[in-house]
């Protein structure tokens, strides 16, 4: 197996978070219209208690086997990297087996507590077998992702999705004549099969060329740590991990029971509150976070890069690394949510034939940069051994979010809107704290010239968006408008970034298949370097 370069592994997570998030939005724009903003609510309902059972057993482990891995590969410490992987993997599939029996046994009481809707209990109950699959999964791309050899949990996560989508679209048109009810559990049981394919692919790659045996590492002339520090080393990372995934998830889990109880509490009937919910949590909220796929991909990418740069006490590299970090997110950053605030109302309507979600996705949209910046942030922070500080930060701003849900949903006119105000209240504290927190600990410098230039070119970009929607109603459908629109706009904003050599030509050449070619046609633009 090769391992890939920061760079190049950054972007094969991109291509293929962008794949996966593609496919991903058109299974949802399709789910959508056949069960409907209802049957959406009912699986968004159901998935937070589902995200917090799953982040009790992974325990944090993919982070932790990511960063030690990175760490011993450096050294070539094949041993330590065995007692690692035995370890996390021992630990998650006691966790997973204890969770799936437990929610097996105590399901209906809890979702019967729980659930505002009692049709929830159907898709819930299906859920519960994804818990084993994920928890293993975690593990394995933990293992490939400190290797630094994205390009396996990037394929894994691919033929996850397309396997899924196939799935959930084949067994929800079946189970829909039964019910909105049945037709969620078999969302649920599409997930379980597109999470057992990504698993299957990524052993047999461990198994056939990416085994401990068979790495190229460098040759280890030290003693290996004994198996208690090893465990010591996992639970250092892998606890801070988990409480701060396990309060945001329970958080998330909180959060449509307050929204619902909120919205019943101001006269709304369950059925209308599920749907709100479902038009918030499963179509503004899905286009909110989609450039995360870059951020996110970033965040994977930082945790075993930077614990290399640690590793070898290389100070400047580690600084390196954040700023590439913030200069990528802001590049995509930055016209998205112009994008999102501008074209809100017919995006929604366009994809999803629900204009009034529009109203809630303009309310996050203008915070949807310091929400792309929170991931990577907290990939710093745990690459420099600093995973608790990210973990008090996302609580900070978990807490606040549930906060002004319960003082803004339930007053009168304020309904789903105030969820997305509390949202954007949340992001902006929590994306502060943790550049406080960065700063602190290495510094938090900021190119302040490469960045005027791309505010620049986002403002010019939005003058140019404003004429051409109104000049684009020449066309026929309001999907052509969108398209002329945003397409001729992100040109317009990539040759302002090459002008003024934000980005040149190198910069795509690290585009998985294209990018040489691509860099080639770019060099052609007069002004281009």
């Amino acid at each position: 197996m090769i391992r890939q370069s920061f760079a190049k592994g950054a972007t094969i997570l991109i291509a293929a978070s962008l794949v996966t998030r593609v496919l991903g939005f058109v299974y949802r724009i399709f789910l959508t219209r056949l069960i409907g903003a209802e049957g959406i609510g009912l699986f968004q309902m159901v998935f937070p208690l589902l995200t917090l059972a799953l982040t009790i057993v992974t325990a944090g482990m993919g982070v932790a086997v990511a960063k030690i891995v990175a760490e011993t590969q450096i050294l070539g410490d094949r041993k330590r990297m065995t007692q690692v992987m035995t370890i996390a993997t021992g630990i998650t599939i006691l966790l997973a087996l204890v969770g799936t029996v437990a929610l097996a046994l105590f399901g209906r009481a809890l979702a019967t507590k729980i659930f505002p809707d009692p049709r929830a209990y159907i898709p819930f109950v299906t859920l519960i077998p994804v818990l084993s699959v994920i928890a293993i999964s975690s593990v394995l791309r933990g293992y490939f992702q400190g290797l630094q050899m994205m390009s396996v949990p990037s394929v894994a996560s691919i033929i996850e999705t397309a396997v899924r989508i196939v799935a959930v679209w084949f067994i929800a048109l079946l189970s829909l004549q039964k019910g909105l009810a049945y037709a969620a559990a078999g969302v649920s049981a599409g997930m379980i099969i597109g999470e057992f394919s990504g698993l299957v692919y990524m052993y047999i790659v461990y198994r056939k060329k990416g085994g401990i045996k068979s790495l190229p590492l460098p040759e280890f002339h030290g003693q290996t740590e004994p198996w208690t520090k090893s465990l010591r080393a996992i639970m250092q990372l892998a606890i801070p991990v988990t409480l701060s995934r396990l309060l945001g998830s329970l958080a998330f889990a909180i959060e449509p029971i307050l929204v619902t109880r909120s919205l019943h509490h101001v006269g709304y009937a369950a059925p209308l509150a599920t749907q709100l919910y479902g038009e918030y949590s499963g179509m503004a909220v899905p286009l909110l976070l989609f450039p995360t796929v870059i951020t996110y991909s970033l965040a994977i990418q930082l945790v075993p890069a930077i614990s290399e740069a640690v590793a070898v006490k290389n100070q400047r590299l580690v600084e390196r690394r954040l700023y590439q970090a913030f200069r990528a997110t802001a590049i995509a950053g930055f016209p998205t949510s112009l994008i999102l605030f501008m074209f809100a109302t017919p995006l929604c309507y366009a994809l999803f034939h629900h204009a009034q979600v529009g109203r809630l996705l303009a309310i996050m949209a203008p915070a949807g940069f310091l929400l792309y910046l929170q991931a990577p942030l907290s990939g710093v922070l745990q690459g420099i051994n600093h995973a608790g500080i990210a973990m008090r930060n996302s609580i900070i701003g978990a807490a606040i979010k549930l906060l002004f849900i319960y003082l803004l949903v339930s007053r009168p006119g304020m309904g789903a809107e105030g969820v997305a105000w509390s949202v954007t209240i949340s992001v902006v504290i929590t994306t502060l704290l943790h550049i406080a927190s960065v700063s602190r600990h290495i510094g938090f410098y900021v190119d302040a010239i490469d960045t005027g230039k791309m505010i620049l070119a986002t403002m010019i970009t939005g003058f140019y968006l404003h004429y051409a929607w109104i000049y684009s109603s020449v066309f026929k459908t309001l999907t052509q408008q969108l398209l002329f629109s945003i397409t001729t706009g992100l040109t317009l904003y990539i040759l302002l970034l090459l002008m003024m050599r934000s980005i040149t030509s190198h910069s795509f050449s690290h585009i998985p298949f294209v990018g040489k070619s691509l860099a080639k046609w770019v060099k052609l633009i007069p002004f281009a370097r």
